[in-house]
């Protein structure tokens, strides 16, 4: 049976580069960057060399599972996954390509990979969040090179925690950093620095924004059982403040 391995390299590690080697040399092949096919009977050597880089095994089944979990644990299983490996032409900037993974719930394995839930419309009836077909398409478009493998499980449980952990990260910090922004438009508002239109402006692309991580952070609630109550709570009250200020900036003033 052939198993797949995504794993972490830090820039600060010295032997980084021999890796790849090193996997070579077991007979393992390279899928993209940091994900390779790995045959079983190997399956202990490579976690071996790889087990400072966060390894995440990963194997192929025939049958859909669902997320599992565990009373007061959490989950314990992601259930079946869909990978995306991708690799955009080098015109393309990266923010355009992040910006549109901010619509899409998915787990980062590795540069450039990125597991999707199989069963997408289950959390997301109403198809608003971007799922694997999906990206596949928007890479495609991109003139990108990627590649799709369905019906994939996370093999090596005890990597599961440290995905959670910066897959909830990732999106508290979309919150705090559109907190953070709505918060410089209430001082410009409240200074007087810059139009009122065009801070009307501003804060609308913002909640439009903030709209999208909250869809994204409730299929997450769905699928893995996140709980993102405070920062939804502290994001929002910075809007509420927001729409209060603009709204008594736009009231004509009395004549003397």
């Amino acid at each position: 049976m052939v198993l797949y391995v995504a794993y972490r390299t830090s820039r600060k590690l010295k032997d980084r580069s021999l890796i790849p080697h090193r996997l070579r040399a077991l007979g393992c092949t390279q899928v993209h960057k940091s994900f390779w096919e790995v045959e079983e009977e190997k399956v202990n050597r490579v976690l071996k060399i790889l087990h400072k880089n966060q390894p995440v095994l990963l194997r192929r089944i025939r049958e859909t599972r669902k997320p599992r979990f565990v009373k007061e644990k959490g989950i314990s299983e992601f259930g079946s996954l869909v990978i995306v490996t991708y690799g955009s032409p080098k015109e393309v900037k990266r923010e355009k390509i992040r910006n549109f993974l901010n619509k899409a719930p998915c787990i980062r394995l590795c540069r450039s990979v990125y597991a999707f839930y199989q069963e997408h419309s289950r959390f997301d009836e109403n198809n608003e969040l971007v799922d694997a077909q999906r990206f596949l398409k928007f890479i495609q478009e991109l003139q990108g090179d990627v590649k799709v493998i369905p019906r994939v499980v996370v093999a090596n449980s005890d990597s599961v925690e440290g995905l959670l952990e910066e897959t909830k990260k990732r999106v508290e910090q979309e919150f705090s950093h559109i907190a953070k922004c709505s918060k410089e438009l209430y001082e410009r508002v409240s200074k007087g620095e810059e139009d009122i239109q065009k801070i009307h402006c501003s804060l609308s692309k913002l909640k439009r924004r903030f709209i999208a991580v909250k869809k994204v952070a409730s299929y997450y609630e769905k699928w893995l059982g996140m709980n993102f109550t405070n920062s939804l709570v502290k994001t929002y009250a910075t809007f509420r403040k927001n729409h209060l200020l603009v709204k008594e900036e736009k009231k004509p003033q009395r004549s003397e």
